[in-house]
This record gives structure tokens, C-alpha cells and sequence, in this order.
């Protein structure tokens, strides 16, 4: 049995992806995670289920940083 999930339009020239987001997850992954890299997760992506997931997680938790940036500017 599949469990369908929403899935995060990830892409690396996604349009409605704002480049800050992806800029701003991978401050946020590599300062975490200062013996890997932004640029090592999105490769194992293709190969790894669980990578996948961590990058969508990153990406939606840099999504919602930069919402909240830009909700608090005059």
C-alpha cells in the first residue's frame, strides 16, 4: 500500500520556488551539518527516499523562515 503525500515541487529551476529559499536552506542545512553539503544532499536526492525528504523538509522549513521574514517587514 502507498501513502500518497503532498509533494514539494522541488526543482533547481523551479519558478515558484523564491531563490532566497533555497539560499536560505542551504545556510540553514550546512551550518546543521558542517560535515556535508547542500550541493551532496540534492545529488543523493535521485538515490536516497530519505534524502528526498530531508530536502523537501529544509526547502519548506526555509519556505516558511522567509515567509515569516518577509511578513515582518514594514
Amino acid at each position: 500500500m502507498s501513502v500518497s503525500s503532498p509533494q514539494l515541487s522541488f526543482n533547481h529551476n523551479h519558478p515558484s520556488l523564491p531563490p532566497d529559499a533555497e539560499e536560505l536552506a542551504r545556510d540553514l542545512f550546512e551550518r546543521a551539518r558542517p560535515n556535508d553539503s547542500f550541493d551532496d544532499l540534492k545529488r543523493r536526492v535521485a538515490f536516497n527516499r530519505q534524502d528526498a525528504g530531508r530536502l523537501r523538509h529544509w526547502i519548506r522549513a526555509a519556505q516558511a523562515i522567509a515567509a515569516e521574514r518577509r511578513l515582518r517587514q514594514p
